[in-house]
């Protein structure tokens, strides 16, 4: 154990209780913890970090019984511009060409106050990574991966996706924690913060272990980075007008953020923004559902051989159209948010697999097998199996069948090999659904819950998920600005929260 380390678990013996866990029997606090912190993921880690190294005594609290959160779930992409990865392969960029390129994928619907500060201390995170043996895949960074492409490569991701993330904030907290000056509770639900009116100063919280009964604990700063709603059904339908059809998301992200921080006198916005992700089969039509697989849906990769079409049997984008947001934000117009592909026997024995998870044979195999995948000898009998309106898909097979012989689509389909017209037909359900939430609560330039007034909660801050994907991608989805945003807001308030550092 190096000096520094050495001194300060000495000066946070007093009290910092190190290495203790939610089994042990901590009394209600009356000397407060410098930070406390709720919830040890993505920003809640490297809070945790951060602030310990310059001295404060550190309470990180989770519910769930690791530390990680939704790095265990998460593909771990993330996107900043000026690093030194990019520096070494001679990749000039910048945070204001990253912020650019964020508005003109989001249309303008992006926070500009908040998405500044993210690309502002983007590089900073991803080149901490990379100094403690980050690895990322071979090619990286890349302009694109399932979203709409940057102008310059600056997105990358680790070989193990947020396991990648999730091994090195583990070392690293680890470290703080046998230094003394961080205190892990797991199995503890954070419960109420402590305040004594709603926009009134925030000082500290109660939270109960597991089958335990509520305790206090007093803090300078409290910092709510527990992740959004995503996995509350009612929370998510109220804010986003959408029932949440698939299951895909850590199964602590309950909304207690946003609901302790509302409770707190601050708010909700972003909920405008809502869109679906494209592409996703489900196992079932049991809701929430968990995924079944994912569709190749980029022309990059499988240029569409099938036509996609709503429940009226009508289509309603362009098939072959390398945009993933213009397929998302016309997925979010149809009822339910939910499409079906559409193909004949021709198609099917012609085309590559419709993706790149099942091959050819597997995907052949799953219909009349999967609940979602469907055959019949007739599009009559089709629609009946999937519940689509028959005389809108016999006018719309019938009209694309047309531009197919004829070379000229109505949307501007290029890519039509085959028609649609040798039995027997099939479908495949596509569902809209979600990784992420959209609304969070409002936070200004210094990551303080603020009130619909704009004044600061005092000593209440929010990083993460729970600021919302509106805040940081407006309404679409910009490659790695959840990952590396929460790292670099958490690494933020970490050095920024405490006016000196003790020790």
């Amino acid at each position: 154990m190096d000096h520094a380390c050495s001194k300060r678990r000495f000066l946070g013996q007093i009290a910092a209780l190190a290495g203790m866990t939610a089994a042990g029997s901590i009394a209600n606090d009356t000397h407060p913890w410098d930070v406390i912190v709720v919830g040890a993921g993505t920003a809640g880690m490297p809070l945790a970090i951060f602030a310990s190294r310059r001295g404060a005594r550190v309470l990180l609290i989770d519910a769930a019984s690791r530390i990680g959160g939704t790095l265990w779930l998460s593909s771990g992409q993330m996107s900043a511009a000026g690093t030194r990865l990019q520096q070494s392969l001679g990749i000039e960029d910048s945070p204001q060409e990253h912020y650019d390129d964020v508005m003109r994928i989001s249309r303008g619907t992006a926070n500009p106050e908040i998405l500044r500060l993210a690309v502002q201390n983007a590089a900073r995170a991803a080149d901490w990574l990379m100094d403690h043996g980050f690895e990322i895949r071979p090619g990286h960074p890349v302009l694109s991966g399932g979203h709409d492409p940057y102008s310059k490569r600056r997105y990358f991701w680790g070989m193990r996706g947020g396991l990648s993330v999730l091994d090195i904030l583990e070392r690293q907290l680890q470290q703080e924690i046998e230094c003394g000056n961080v205190t892990l509770l797991l199995d503890t639900e954070v419960t109420a913060l402590m305040q004594h009116r709603p926009g009134g100063e925030v000082t500290g919280v109660f939270a109960a272990p597991a089958g335990g009964h509520p305790r206090a604990y007093a803090g300078r700063s409290v910092v709510l980075t527990c992740g959004g709603y995503i996995s509350n059904a009612a929370m998510f339908e109220q804010l986003e007008g959408v029932r949440d059809y698939g299951n895909t998301v850590n199964a602590f992200s309950r909304g207690a953020g946003i609901s302790m921080g509302v409770a707190a006198g601050g708010y909700v916005r972003g909920q405008e923004c809502h869109q679906p992700l494209f592409n996703a089969v489900l196992a079932s039509d049991t809701v929430p559902s968990p995924l079944l697989l994912h569709l190749l849906t980029d022309p990059v990769y499988r240029p569409a051989w099938e036509i996609w079409v709503n429940i009226r049997g009508e289509r309603f984008v362009a098939e072959d159209t390398p945009s993933f947001d213009d397929k998302e934000k016309a997925l979010a117009r149809q009822p339910e948010e939910r499409c079906w592909v559409i193909l004949d026997d021709a198609i099917l024995q012609a085309a590559p697999s419709l993706s790149r998870e099942w091959s050819k044979s597997d995907i052949i195999a799953a219909f009349g097998v999967y609940p979602l995948f469907y055959k019949a000898a007739t599009l009559e009998d089709l629609c009946a199996l999937t519940g689509i309106d028959a005389p809108g898909l016999r006018a719309t097979v019938s009209a694309y069948n047309q531009a197919q012989a004829g070379g000229m689509d109505v949307l501007g389909r290029t890519h039509m090999p085959l028609p649609i017209a040798r039995p027997p037909f099939y479908a495949v359900r596509m569902q809209g659904y979600y990784l992420l939430d959209t609304a969070g609560l409002a936070v200004d330039s210094r990551l303080r819950v603020i009130t619909r007034s704009a004044h600061p909660i005092p000593n209440l801050y929010a990083a993460g998920e729970l600021l919302g994907m509106a805040a940081l991608q407006g309404k679409s989805y910009c490659g790695g600005m959840s990952v590396t945003p929460a790292l670099a807001f958490g690494r933020l308030l970490g050095e920024t929260l405490l006016p000196i550092a003790r020790g």
